[in-house]
């Protein structure tokens, strides 16, 4: 397993898609945060409100955290849009137009599980204002889920318990490993790119999200480390979810 200490000395040369490449990448990762080690820590809030306009949407090595919203918010679409298939245009103008990212999560997850479309559900669910008053008494869903529906857990929650669901059944990430991330406190924006970036080069998810989560490090600069966009994680996500990793 990668030392976290090792997750720093990322270099911007591409990673190639060969196993050799892989692993190095997996060596190189930590030194990132060499490079941020003098950059103030500043909490990044889950991207789940309704606006979707960013305007940092690329690493600026002046501004190394301006992009982390983005970052994170186009990988939690780039997996929800992999596993269920709407568009990520879709997506975004769903929530430009007032349906949060919880919403949307729970709606599609809901829907594969059901049989039910997911516009329905975020139809029923902006009339009834709550997913207890759409789903309950919930049946069919899973046991954690339809607990959670019947105590009338927050949209947060209930996303959280359908993203895990997704990494573990879809992407083929250790329940375990997502177990610990949350126990780090991590956002479930970074769950997913904590989760994804691993899978890409063979670590571990809380050797990805360490040096972030102690403030060394930006996701822009964990990215720009490892020769990574916000869309060439996308197609990083698209290939997990399709057993293409």
């Amino acid at each position: 397993m990668t030392h976290p200490r090792q997750v720093a000395l990322a270099t911007r040369r591409p990673v190639m898609p060969s196993r050799k490449a892989v692993g190095a990448a997996g060596r190189l990762l930590a030194a990132t945060v060499a490079l941020a080690a003098l950059v103030p820590a500043v909490a990044v809030a889950d991207a789940t409100g309704p606006c979707h306009c960013y305007r940092d949407r690329s690493f600026d090595p002046a501004r190394p955290r301006a992009a982390d919203p983005y970052i994170l918010a186009s990988t939690r679409s780039s997996l929800l849009s992999a596993a269920f298939g709407p568009s990520k245009r879709e997506l975004v103008e769903a929530v430009m137009t007032g349906t949060s990212p919880d919403d949307l999560w729970i709606a599609y997850w809901v829907a594969a599980r059901s049989g039910r479309q997911a516009a329905s559900l975020l139809g029923a669910k902006d009339a009834k204002k709550s997913w207890k008053a759409v789903l309950g008494p919930a049946d069919g869903l899973g046991r954690t889920f339809e607990e959670a529906i019947a105590r009338g857990s927050p949209d947060g929650d209930l996303a959280a318990l359908a993203v895990d669901d997704v990494l573990g059944s879809r992407a083929g990430v250790d329940p375990g490993a997502v177990a610990a991330l949350r126990k780090m406190g991590a956002t479930t924006s970074e769950v997913i790119l904590a989760a994804v970036l691993a899978s890409r080069i063979q670590t571990t998810p809380t050797t990805v999200l360490a040096p972030v989560k102690s403030g060394n490090v930006t996701w822009g600069e964990v990215l720009q480390g490892l020769g990574l966009t916000p869309k060439t994680v996308d197609d990083v996500v698209r290939q997990i979810v399709s057993g293409r990793k």
